[in-house]
């Protein structure tokens, strides 16, 4: 799985129950301008993936169970049923809780290989919690904006972008990766993962090189792997149709 954030800020503060009025937030949204979750990077047989997102209440704990509100934005361009389904069956914070996490299951469809999904979730006011202190005035592109603790966007794709240490003109890695890995391609990648039980969000962050033993290594397991598989009569293909290959350098 794949989780990207960004934009890291300064931390929430905390107020008191009489302030606050028993508000709730998202803490990802703290640090984060939103939840990135691509299925590109995992096997194509893989239909769904459950996403979990903490929904946190400050304050004191109650003695008894706090229903809160949870809106999607109209413009979210996910469809529920379709794209997703919420496996809570209800949106509360038990008693004796300050928190709760959301779960929800994406589901992989065509489409995603074309564009990016959106999802807008908003934490609304109800009879239990207010909201209208969690906000922060930002500046963003010489412009304020404002930011709110109560809002989540959260973005699903199944396209495979080539990690950093991979791309030519930006890892000064590249070449040598290109001769043991070979060319990048999905299949490949996702295979490498699966294999290996590679961390996604480490590999494919930016500025991000694996040691060399590690390339090496991978390399030379992936060719003994497609060797076996060809003599066996199952040889290994790419997204593409073509016969998936490592590097020359790859032993």
């Amino acid at each position: 799985m794949t989780i990207t954030m960004a934009c890291k800020k300064q931390g929430l503060a905390l107020f008191d129950d009489q302030s606050s009025q028993n508000s709730i937030y998202f803490p990802l949204a703290e640090t984060a301008t939103r939840f990135d979750f691509s299925f590109g990077y995992i096997k194509p047989d893989v239909p769904d993936t459950t996403l979990k997102i903490v929904v946190r209440a400050i304050g004191s704990v109650a003695d008894h169970d706090r229903a809160y509100h949870l809106s999607i934005a109209d413009s979210s361009t996910m469809k529920a049923g379709l794209d997703y389904q919420f496996m809570n069956e209800k949106f509360v914070i038990k008693a004796g809780a300050v928190a709760d996490t959301l779960r929800i299951k994406m589901k992989r469809n065509a489409g995603m290989k074309k564009d990016s999904l959106f999802m807008y979730l908003d934490l609304k006011p109800n009879e239990n919690f207010v909201n209208s202190l969690l906000s922060r005035e930002e500046v963003s592109g010489g412009k304020k904006v404002t930011k709110y603790f109560t809002r989540l966007k959260v973005k699903v794709d199944d396209i495979a972008g080539i990690p950093w240490f991979w791309t030519t003109g930006k890892s000064p890695a590249a070449s040598f990766v290109i001769a043991y890995l070979g060319t990048f391609g999905t299949n490949k990648f996702q295979t490498m993962i699966s294999r290996y039980g590679l961390d996604v969000s480490k590999i494919t962050a930016e500025k991000y090189i694996p040691p060399t033993t590690q390339i090496i290594g991978w390399a030379n397991g992936m060719k003994a792997y497609l060797d076996q598989m060809t003599a066996m009569g199952t040889p290994v293909y790419e997204t593409d149709g073509s016969l998936m290959k490592m590097g020359l350098s790859a032993k």
